[in-house]
């Protein structure tokens, strides 16, 4: 996700000092990066809980994976960009980065992702309904300041999603074609002299298929702070089990590297006089670059999105952790996780128990909001409601 229309600046106009971060502004924005972030919180929920989600139900593939492109520039992160799947959850986004931090910690070369605010201002945005976890597991609302923060901190690498969210409001018709990049991405890479890596996500497109982007839908949920309401057969079984909202179907998630690319190469002039125009056109130079190579591994790695034989051959690798790895299990273990995590205790603390599973119904009785038809999205919006009012 990247940086919202206003602070995108005009066309012709250079890029002035207004949209530069001061470095005191920076200093004092340090803290509020960091303040929900927990490496120890983020190893042990990927090691008890997303990597039986992963491992199982989407058995990620990472092409050109085998070591992480090194930085070209040692005082910057990279910036990573992939493409949106439209309409979904972004669980691709998640295994991913899960992923690449269970690789690389600690986190030097690990990889924190700018998320729209949407998906942090609003409750019912959080997977089930766990507070904070988007920030617990590393993300960062994608605002300039956060942006540079990031930069300067130089503690992880960086993900963003150029199209926006626009990208993930496309629907079923528009798979796989790439919508119009933002311009946020580009101004970092040329002020810090960072290389931009490009990755294609394939299948994602199939976590929800067959789901669409009504647009008197979209503006009206759009007041309520969702970034769209996919029109399709989940949404439709969601109205019924409300979990169904935040999971998707079992497509083989595959990650597919691309080159490098250096766009501080691409410009001529000083940084501070580059105008949005200019910078507009070379993103279109990028988005048509990456269209062109997502369409190739698309061609390649997206013939069996589900891949049901290794499906089936992953649950039953895997039988002895089925209430973890299955779908209609994920909001209760995620929200168990949550409320028994003892970084004192370690893994000790997650050991499932009877106890505490009625402590988890006691401290979070919403999460059994989940598996109430109908009524359960009114006990969801009354406690997200309550929430916000709290601000």
């Amino acid at each position: 996700m990247v940086l919202d229309k206003e602070q995108e600046g005009y066309n012709g106009t250079p890029y002035r000092n207004r949209l530069v971060i001061s470095e005191e502004q920076i200093e004092k924005n340090r803290e509020e990066y960091k303040r929900h972030f927990s490496v120890q919180y983020m190893e042990a929920f990927c090691r008890h809980v997303l990597n039986h989600i992963s491992n199982v139900w989407y058995r990620p593939r990472f092409v050109g994976f085998d070591t992480l492109p090194q930085r070209n520039n040692p005082a910057a992160p990279l910036i990573f960009a992939t493409n949106h799947s439209g309409m979904a959850f972004p669980w691709d986004a998640i295994v991913f980065i899960m992923q690449i931090a269970a690789r690389e910690l600690p986190m030097k070369d690990g990889i924190r992702a700018l998320i729209s605010p949407m998906l942090t201002k609003y409750p019912y945005m959080c997977p089930f309904l766990i507070d904070d976890l988007w920030f617990k597991a590393g993300c960062i609302n994608a605002t300039l300041l956060n942006f540079e923060t990031a930069m300067t901190l130089n503690e992880s690498n960086v993900l963003i999603f150029p199209e926006g969210i626009e990208g993930i409001g496309k629907g079923f018709d528009k798979r796989y074609q790439l919508q119009p990049f933002k311009t946020s991405f580009l101004r970092m890479s040329i002020r810090y002299k960072t290389d931009i890596i490009p990755f294609m996500t394939i299948n994602g497109e199939y976590n929800n298929p067959l789901a669409y982007n009504w647009k008197p839908l979209t503006k009206l949920v759009r007041k309520f702070g969702m970034p769209f309401f996919p029109l399709g057969l989940l949404a439709f079984a969601a109205a019924f089990q409300p979990w169904i909202f935040y999971i998707s179907l079992p497509s083989r998630l595959t990650f597919v590297i691309g080159e490098p690319i250096r766009v501080y190469e691409f410009i001529d002039k000083p940084y501070d006089q580059l105008t949005q125009k200019e910078l507009k056109v070379v993103g279109e130079k990028i988005r048509q670059q990456m269209q062109q190579q997502l369409l190739d591994a698309k061609r390649t790695y997206g013939k069996k999105y589900y891949d049901i034989r290794s499906l089936l051959k992953a649950m039953w690798r895997h039988k002895r952790y089925f209430l973890r790895y299955f779908p209609p299990f994920w909001p209760f273990v995620m929200t168990y996780f949550d409320v028994n995590y003892d970084s004192n205790q370690g893994d000790s603390s997650l050991k499932i128990t009877f106890r505490k599973c009625l402590k988890t119904i006691v401290r979070r009785p919403w999460v059994l909001a989940m598996y109430l038809p109908i009524v359960g999205w009114g006990i969801i919006a009354l406690r997200s409601w309550w929430k916000m009012r709290r601000g």
